[in-house]
């Protein structure tokens, strides 16, 4: 039989320990993730499309990158963002304008992204109580003849702290959709307002003038004679 003596002093000890238990626990949580596979998270943003034609051109390295830890110390062995990426940019530049495909005739500009750096941190490592990553990305921008219209670079960073997730590979994947949901409202907030955009969708908005403007004039001669007959009697009256 333990005494309330013991009881106690054993409820104390367990008290005393309580600061340390997260000390105990972050490593074991940062050591669990090893291999990481994003699920894109990526909501479609509220923006008003340009009138362009835009094909995203994803190479093999990109359609299918993954990056590798080289350091066997650290938490990661690799972190596989191959689809999220491409969901990414499909997502914003589908809302941002007209996506098609390759070699289509109407194409006005070709985007191919590239991956420049990627970095993370884990609490195990920073003794900070969350898991952080950091994208840093090219944009190539061509015209349809595949000549440059622009060379972007765009960077996104992403944080979780560890007390909404339960898993190392949870909160890693909650922080790359933080990271890569930074850098679309980058492009969606920037894109329409670059100096080399807005004059193609310049180029582009006289062709949709003239489209209109031929479009109302077809109404205008389809318009029924009794119609003009009727507004004629009446003046008459």
């Amino acid at each position: 039989m333990i005494s309330k003596q013991q009881s106690k002093s054993i409820a104390s000890s367990l008290k005393r320990l309580r600061p340390y238990s997260l000390l105990i626990i972050l490593p074991l949580l940062g050591a669990c993730a090893s291999k990481v596979t994003v699920e894109a998270d990526i909501p479609r943003p509220l923006v008003e499309k340009v009138p362009l034609n835009i094909h995203m051109s994803y190479s093999e390295d990109f359609k299918n990158h993954v990056y590798t830890e080289s350091e066997k110390r650290r938490v990661l062995s690799s972190m596989n963002l191959a689809e999220a990426q491409t969901t990414l940019f499909d997502t914003i530049f589908g809302a941002l304008a007209n996506l098609v495909g390759k070699d289509d005739p109407q194409t006005d500009l070709i985007i191919e992204p590239e991956v420049l750096d990627f970095q993370y941190t884990a609490p195990n490592e920073t003794k900070l109580k969350q898991y952080e990553i950091w994208i840093k990305y090219r944009l190539k921008l061509m015209d349809s003849a595949q000549d440059d219209v622009a060379d972007w670079t765009i960077k996104g960073y992403g944080k979780t702290p560890t007390a909404m997730l339960t898993s190392a590979t949870k909160a890693f994947n909650s922080a790359a959709n933080v990271a890569l949901r930074d850098v679309g409202a980058q492009l969606a907030t920037r894109f329409a307002g670059q100096k080399k955009i807005k004059a193609m969708i310049a180029d582009k908005t006289p062709e949709i003038s003239n489209e209109t403007n031929t479009a109302l004039a077809q109404q205008v001669v389809e318009t029924p004679e009794e119609t003009v007959s009727g507004e004629e009697e009446a003046t008459n009256e």
